[in-house]
């Protein structure tokens, strides 16, 4: 079964994200923050990473510099999550190493849209 690691700090962004992703057929796990997001991805592998930017302790930005200079995850896709639509957020993103980025709030469709974008 495909895994995915949900990183938000807004519950009802992580329960829709893990449902799309659940209906999609992937075993979901959830960290509220990119510190607890680091101490899973010091434990275990994902197929898939979707994090939210905006969080406290550490934002996603930061959590995904250290993703791509993790032993294990740093190969791991990354989908980036955002309320904002922004195209320099976008640019940046990908310079750092997300593979996706998706506004929130969005539509199945859209969540299907960036899994095949990275290969799922």
């Amino acid at each position: 079964m495909k895994t995915a690691l949900v990183v938000d700090d807004t519950d009802i962004h992580r329960s829709a994200t893990r449902t799309f992703l659940a209906m999609s057929g992937f075993k979901v796990e959830i960290a509220e923050d990119g510190i607890q997001a680091l101490k899973v991805l010091d434990t275990k592998t994902f197929d898939v990473i979707f994090s939210d930017i905006e969080m406290p302790n550490m934002n996603g930005m930061e959590l995904l510099k250290r993703i791509r200079k993790h032993a294990t995850a740093a190969k791991t896709p990354v989908v980036m999550l955002s309320t904002l639509d922004s195209a320099e957020m976008q640019a940046k993103l990908k310079q750092l190493g997300a593979n996706h980025y998706l506004v929130k709030p969005f539509s199945s469709d859209r969540m299907k849209t960036a899994l095949q974008a990275i290969g799922f």
